[in-house]
C-alpha cells in the first residue's frame, strides 16, 4: 500500500494556502519595506537640514579691459616713434582664461587666506566663471556668515591684483633691461657717427653742402664779372688800336714821346737843335756849305743832336736814330703839337686801361680756374660728407625713436596682462545659499514616490507579466 502520508500534495490542496495566506503576508512585508526605505530618506534628509550649518555665498564681477589706443609722435627731420598697445593674446586666446587659472591657483589663494589668518582649506576653493560674449567673469565664494564670504571675494580679488601688479612690474624691469640695451646700443652708435663726421670736417675742410653751392655761386659770379671785363678788354683795345693806327706808333712809342716832352733839357735841347737847323737851313740858302758861318752853324747843330740823342738814350734806356727822335718830336711851334700831344695821351691812357683790363682778366681767370679746381675737390668730398651726415640723421633718429618709445612704453603696463577692473564689489548675501529646505524637501517627496512606485511595479510584477506573454503570444500568433 503505498502511504499516503509520503505522496506530496496535490495542488487543490496547497491552493488555498497560497492564494489566500501568501497575499497577505507579501502585503506587509513591502509595507514593512516601504517604510523603511522613506523613513531612512526622510529621516536623512531632516537630519541634513538640522545639522548642516547655513552657507553664504558671496559674488563678485570683474571686467577685462581692452587694448588701449596706440601712440603715434612725429619728430620733425628726425622721425617717427610708434608704440602699440595692443595685447599679447591673439584671436583664439582669452586672458580671462589666465585670470582664472591665477585665480584658482596656490599664490592667489594663499595671499588670500594669508590676509584672513585662514589656512587654504578654510578659505576653499573658489569658483570663477567666465561670461560668455562679454569680457566679464564672475567669481563666488561660500562663507559660514555673509561676513565671511565677502571678506573671502575681498581678499581673492586684492590677492590676484597684487599678483598682476607684481607680474606687471616683472615684465617692466625685464623690458627695461632690453631697452636699456637697445638705448646703450643707439647712443654708442650716434656718439660713433658724430665722432665720424667732426673727423672728417676737419680733414677736408668741408663743413656743410652749403660751401660747395657758395663756392658755385662765387664761381657763376667770377665768370659773369669776366664776361664783362672781357667786353671792355676788347672795347679798349679797339680804342688804343684806332689811336696807334692813326698815329703810326705804338702804345710804347708814344708813352716814350711824352717823356721827352716832359724832361726840360730834353726839351731845352731840342729847341737849340731846332733853332740851329732853322738857322742852317736858312744859311745854305744864300751861301754855299764851306762858309765860316754855315760851317759854325753846322758844328752847333752837331753838337746839339749829340746832347739831344744822348739825352734821350738817358731817358728811354736806349739809343735813338735821326728818324725815331723825329717821329717822337712833338713841335709845339705852330699849335700842331698839343693836339698830337693829346693823342699821344689818350694812346697811352687807352693802352693803360687795356693793360689794366688784361691783367684783371688774367687774375680773374686764374681765379676762377683755382676756385674749379677746389669745386671739383670739394665735389667729391660732398658725397663722403653727405653720406657721414646721413648715418648721423640715422643715428640720431634711432635714438630719439628708441627713447621715445621707452617714455611712451612705460605710459600703458597693461600689454600682456590687462587692467582688471571691478564691475560689481563683493555681495552681501542676504540668505543661504544651502542648505535649502524647500529644495531638500522636495527631494525627499521626490524620493518617496520613487521608491514608492517602484515597491508597487514590484507588487504588480506576476499579473504584468501574465499580460506581457499574452500579449507576445497574440502577436506572434
Amino acid at each position: 500500500m503505498i502511504d499516503m502520508a509520503s505522496q506530496p500534495s496535490s495542488p487543490a490542496n496547497v491552493e488555498p494556502m497560497t492564494y489566500g495566506t501568501l497575499p497577505w503576508i507579501r502585503f506587509a512585508k513591502y509595507l514593512v519595506v516601504a517604510g523603511l526605505v522613506n523613513g531612512l530618506v526622510w529621516s536623512l534628509s531632516l537630519g541634513y537640514l538640522k545639522k548642516a550649518k547655513p552657507v553664504y555665498t558671496s559674488e563678485l564681477v570683474l571686467n577685462i579691459a581692452g587694448a588701449g589706443q596706440g601712440v603715434n609722435v612725429n619728430l620733425p627731420d628726425v622721425g617717427q616713434a610708434i608704440t602699440s598697445t595692443t595685447t599679447a593674446y591673439g584671436s583664439t586666446a582669452d586672458p580671462r582664461e589666465n585670470y582664472k587659472l591665477m585665480t584658482l591657483g596656490p599664490t592667489v589663494l594663499g595671499k588670500a587666506a594669508e590676509a584672513l589668518d585662514l589656512t587654504e582649506e578654510q578659505l576653499g576653493q573658489p569658483k570663477v566663471k567666465i561670461i560668455n560674449n562679454t569680457t566679464m567673469m564672475e567669481i563666488t565664494i561660500t562663507g559660514l556668515t555673509p561676513q565671511k564670504a565677502q571678506a573671502k571675494a575681498w581678499a581673492i580679488y586684492n590677492a590676484l591684483t597684487q599678483r598682476l601688479t607684481i607680474l606687471r612690474d616683472n615684465e617692466r624691469s625685464q623690458r627695461d633691461r632690453a631697452i636699456q640695451a637697445a638705448v646703450t646700443e643707439a647712443q654708442n652708435k650716434l656718439t660713433s657717427a658724430q665722432r665720424q663726421l667732426s673727423l672728417y670736417r676737419s680733414q677736408s675742410g668741408l663743413n656743410s653742402s652749403e660751401q660747395v653751392s657758395n663756392l658755385i655761386s662765387s664761381i657763376e659770379a667770377l665768370r659773369k664779372q669776366r664776361a664783362e671785363l672781357v667786353a671792355q678788354a676788347q672795347q679798349s683795345g679797339d680804342r688804343r688800336q684806332k689811336l696807334s693806327a692813326t698815329l703810326g706808333l705804338s702804345p710804347q712809342q708814344a708813352a716814350e714821346a711824352l717823356l721827352l716832352q716832359t724832361d726840360q733839357q730834353f726839351q731845352a735841347a731840342l729847341k737849340d737843335y731846332s733853332t740851329l737847323t732853322l738857322a742852317l737851313n736858312t744859311l745854305l740858302e744864300t751861301r754855299g756849305e764851306n762858309y765860316p758861318d754855315v760851317v759854325e752853324t753846322r758844328d752847333a747843330q752837331t753838337a746839339a743832336r749829340t746832347l739831344l740823342l744822348k739825352r734821350g738814350k738817358i731817358l728811354l734806356g736806349r739809343p735813338l736814330d735821326q728818324l725815331a727822335l723825329e717821329r717822337l718830336s712833338l713841335d709845339n711851334s705852330n699849335g700842331s703839337g698839343v693836339k698830337r700831344s693829346e693823342l699821344f695821351q689818350q694812346l697811352v691812357l687807352a693802352d693803360s686801361d687795356y693793360q689794366g683790363l688784361m691783367g684783371q682778366l688774367q687774375a680773374l681767370s686764374q681765379q676762377i680756374q683755382d676756385l674749379e679746381k677746389r669745386l671739383a675737390s670739394l665735389t667729391q668730398k660732398q658725397s663722403i660728407l653727405d653720406r657721414r651726415l646721413r648715418d648721423l640723421q640715422i643715428a640720431e633718429a634711432i635714438f630719439t625713436s628708441t627713447l621715445a618709445k621707452v617714455d611712451l612704453g612705460k605710459s600703458d603696463p597693461y600689454g600682456s596682462f590687462p587692467l582688471l577692473e571691478i564691475v560689481e564689489n563683493p555681495s552681501l548675501p542676504s540668505e543661504a545659499t544651502a542648505p535649502k529646505p524647500k529644495l531638500v524637501i522636495a527631494g525627499s517627496l521626490g524620493g518617496s514616490l520613487l521608491i514608492t512606485l517602484g515597491l508597487t511595479l514590484a507588487w504588480w510584477r506576476s499579473p504584468i507579466l501574465r499580460f506581457s506573454k499574452k500579449a507576445m503570444r497574440d502577436i506572434l500568433a
